[in-house]
């Protein structure tokens, strides 16, 4: 045990051995531990369904007092599907579950023509590049106490050292195990570590988050994590290990009373079609056509409230989840706790796999140790996050992945110099100090858009009451920004559109170009001022908002929801809030990768996929916008599709934040890059900020 390695000595040497070992402990805690690497081990503890608001349970000293003295968050945000393999592999290797492939617990893969489960042993279905492996190529050494993907041969390589997958070994033996890794000698030290616990995931299934059962769950990873820092403290090595304690998801409340028969809707469901049931369901019809996919949506959209139907593609672009050969071609979203069957079994009492937005699904975070800054609470961040954090703290360099390097260096005790934006390039238009106008100034607070990675061509064309970034190449504009103090009042101006003086015929659509556009299934086409013409100031003849220069493509579908972003919403904002900055432009992401098209195939006038807004207030009273303190910035985005092939008929607000997004979402999609003006951290807060309900009104 523990005990052999201390110092037994008589009577008043023991009393001055206890106080030298006690001043040393103190002295230990300012110095770096630099007789081990340039580096202090990481160690990543999940507490596999360990809901964020467990910790208001009163049952977790241990955990509180980390969170209290490290870093916490109220929340970290999982990635969808909210489910335990596909979370565990994203935090392992910072990827969305589309990009590195493990998209649920259990599926199928049409290619392989095989079915993937939990305990499927070929690594052929790991993609992406997981922390143990980047470590371990970077000449540096990983060990893994259970995780997902840890015991399989990914890429060709496992951890260096790792554990077959067994949920019976007790728990203080992994704890224990992680303990000697610990104190290795340094040529053989594992610098990244990682400990796995089944609960409380395991018995908020079968006793629902709310039980005394949990609580009890709760207490024994407590004492887990107490047993572990009390060896840690004997070998006086706590002050050198960074440890990073998290969950992959939450948990919601289900029950039997929440279960969705399928086969009352699909009485041949199961032999027309592949299914997933549960909390977060799919289906694959055996015959992959267009009507016969149509015809599944149909026979369930509507049948019960707390179930919305997508085809894949026309999933929230926020969800990533699309862009994958193994995700089914229908996915049944659903609300927290609600199930699906096909037999009726037992219904389990706890559920997650629902839309991270919920709050049941966020999990815990919290991070202590030499690197990390003390007694600080962070804003809330995606899971995606983490595994470039994990590579900084271990000094290896990431594989690419898709969270935002340096964004969590701010809970860093000594936080590298932030990254730089690239300059920015606007084409044809060089623009001089002196040209910055005011309009630009007011309507344009925090920079152009950058658009480099765009062969765009963009025209910048100002008005008094917006500027546009105008493409030359896509004959419609990429963007306009604009600043509102207040709503203008109405002009009720005609629609009447007109040519733009300051562009030549070559580069922009002519009316008749709209004539017969339709969307790719067909709906009708009009022609869409992409600025509101309800915010034009201006009273100048033709009426601006009607010139070609702020004509985008537009749906019948997409005006209403729109519409009450505009005519509601913002309005309801502004009265609250103060001044608003509104960047609008189009989205071309037909193939549903979130990513923009390529523009070298478009059409022109290109039908775009979507229309993004994104909005912009200050959190304290400001008289304009741009006298706002960065860190007081507030953004909500929208990525509203043009056309849907199948309605789930949401009420207006609860549509909007259904295809609300990061504003990075918008970046990606869009290739564009706002707030260009402010400073690093600032800037990725706000364009990384998760908004999982829309401002009150």
């Amino acid at each position: 045990g523990m005990d052999t390695k201390r110092v037994v000595t008589g009577g008043v040497v023991a009393v001055y051995v206890v106080a030298t070992i006690a001043l040393l402990a103190v002295l230990m805690r300012d110095l770096p531990c630099s007789n081990s690497h340039p580096t202090h081990p990481l160690l990543i503890i999940s507490l596999d369904g360990f809901w964020a608001q467990y910790m208001d349970r009163g049952v977790t000293p241990t955990l509180q007092a980390l969170a209290d003295g490290g870093v916490k968050a109220a929340y970290m945000k999982p990635s969808y599907p909210t489910l335990t393999f596909p979370n565990h592999y994203t935090i392992a290797t910072g990827l969305y579950p589309e990009s590195h492939g493990i998209i649920a617990n259990s599926f199928y893969d049409p290619e392989y023509n095989s079915f993937f489960g939990m305990s499927t042993p070929d690594p052929k279905w790991w993609g992406g590049d997981p922390i143990w492996n980047t470590i371990r190529r970077q000449g540096k050494i990983s060990a893994t106490y259970f995780w997902p993907g840890s015991d399989k041969n990914i890429s060709g390589t496992y951890p260096t050292y790792y554990k077959n997958y067994d949920g019976d070994v007790p728990y203080k033996d992994r704890v224990d195990q992680v303990v000697s890794w610990l104190i290795m000698p340094k040529k053989k030290r594992p610098d990244l570590i990682t400990l796995y616990f089944e609960e409380p995931d395991h018995t908020g299934h079968g006793s629902g988050p709310d039980s005394q059962e949990v609580k009890e769950q709760l207490k024994i990873v407590d004492d887990m994590i107490k047993r572990l820092i009390k060896s840690m403290d004997d070998y006086r090595i706590t002050p050198c290990v960074n440890m990073i304690i998290l969950a992959d998801h939450g948990m919601a409340a289900a029950g039997s009373e929440r279960v969705i028969n399928l086969p009352e809707y699909i009485p041949n469901i199961t032999t027309s079609a592949i299914t997933f049931v549960g909390s977060f369901s799919r289906i694959r019809p055996r015959n992959d056509s267009e009507e016969v996919k149509m015809t599944f949506m149909d026979k369930l959209v509507g049948q019960k409230k707390e179930m919305r139907v997508y085809p894949k593609e026309d999933l929230p672009t926020r969800y990533h989840f699309s862009n994958n050969r193994r995700i089914e071609s229908i996915v049944l979203d659903l609300d927290a706790g609600w199930t699906t069957n096909i037999s009726y079994p037992d219904a389990l009492e706890g559920q997650h796999g629902y839309d991270n937005f919920f709050t049941s699904m966020n999990a815990l975070f919290i991070a202590s140790g030499p690197d990390f800054k003390t007694q600080m609470e962070t804003e809330p961040f995606q899971n995606i996050e983490l595994y470039n954090l994990m590579c900084y703290l271990t000094g290896v360099t990431p594989s690419p992945n898709n969270g935002t390097f340096g964004s969590l260096h701010h809970i860093l005790a000594n936080p590298p110099a932030p990254p730089t934006l690239p300059p920015p390039w606007l084409g044809s238009l060089k623009m001089t100090e002196e040209q910055q106008n005011e309009t630009e100034a007011r309507h344009l607070p925090w920079g152009v858009p950058h658009s480099s990675s765009l062969p765009a061509s963009i025209t910048l064309l100002h008005h008094l009451d917006h500027v546009t970034g105008y493409s030359q190449v896509l004959k419609m504009p990429l963007w306009t920004s604009f600043t509102l103090q207040e709503v203008p009042p109405s002009q009720n101006l005609t629609e009447m559109w007109s040519s733009d003086l300051r562009l030549n015929k070559t580069t922009t659509a002519t009316c008749s170009s709209y004539f017969n556009l339709t969307t790719p299934m067909g709906e009708n086409i009009s022609m869409f001022p992409l600025f509101p013409p309800d915010f034009s100031v201006d009273e100048s003849l033709p009426p601006l908002p009607f010139l070609v220069s702020n004509l985008v493509p537009g749906s019948a579908q997409l005006e209403a929801p729109w519409q009450v972003l505009m005519e509601e919403l913002v309005p309801a904002w502004l009265d609250l809030y103060g001044p608003l900055n509104l960047l609008l432009g189009p989205v071309f992401d037909n193939n549903a990768d979130s990513l923009p098209d390529n523009l070298e195939n478009f059409s022109i006038p290109e039908v775009p996929s979507d229309l993004f807004a994104v909005v912009t207030r200050c959190k304290v009273n400001v008289t304009s916008i741009d006298l706002c303190p960065p860190n007081n910035l507030d953004a909500v985005s929208f990525i509203i599709p043009e056309e849907e092939v199948i309605s789930n008929n949401l009420e207006d607000t609860a549509y909007l934040l259904e295809f609300s997004a990061k504003v990075h979402d918008v970046e990606l999609v869009t290739g564009l890059t706002f707030f260009p003006a402010l400073d690093f951290q600032p800037r990725t807060s706000l364009i990384l900020r998760i908004q999982s309900q829309l401002w009150t009104t």
